[in-house]
């Protein structure tokens, strides 16, 4: 998988997205290491032609709804239909998806990346780094922590990703560092 870059864009997204072409855009971290809060970050600058996928918006219609169980009795149902809500967006017309997620499944990320290439979307992968304990202090603070041993599975396979970044072209930030990036920078595939 290559992050191509779609066009050379000037410093901010241009006001119609539809010049972007077609381009899935994945946010990957351990969980708790700022995904959801970049994905806000890029969805705040309102720009047409994007949309945001994270399975927290899932749990919170799930809420809304009146579903009141423990998280980790609701977590399957949550992944099965994000997962789904992924799939259709990245098959379908909106020129830009952002996707957060793990990234830490090779067979999820394989599916995703088949998808995307099927339905001719370039894709930009930008990997938040952070530290296994950061990454649980931002589950504390969301009120969702996993089990040690899913923590540590994937904690484990992340760092093989990470690893394989390079290969990958993958833009790997820390925290601070995702704090600072644009839509305009990821889809431009800039590097600063």
């Amino acid at each position: 998988m290559v992050m191509t870059p779609v066009r050379n864009l000037p410093r901010g997204l241009p006001g119609h997205t539809e010049d972007l072409g077609r381009v899935l855009v994945v946010v990957g971290g351990l969980p708790g290491s700022g995904k959801t809060t970049l994905l806000r970050k890029l969805l705040a600058q309102q720009q047409p032609g994007v949309v945001g996928l994270d399975s927290e918006q899932v749990t919170d219609r799930m809420r809304a709804a009146g579903i009141c169980v423990p998280y980790r009795l609701l977590r399957p149902s949550v992944h099965v239909w994000h997962r789904l809500r992924v799939l259709r967006a990245v098959r379908g017309a909106t020129p830009v998806v952002v996707l957060t997620d793990p990234w830490t499944s090779a067979l999820w990320r394989t599916v995703v990346l088949v998808v995307a290439t099927g339905a001719r979307r370039s894709v930009r992968v930008v990997l938040i780094d952070a530290s296994r304990r950061a990454a649980e202090g931002g589950q504390t603070a969301r009120g969702r922590r996993l089990s040690a041993r899913a923590m540590r599975r994937h904690t484990a396979r992340w760092a093989l990703l990470l690893r394989t970044a390079a290969a990958q072209d993958a833009h790997v930030v820390d925290r601070a560092g995702a704090g600072g990036l644009t839509l305009a920078d990821i889809l431009a595939g800039r590097r600063d």
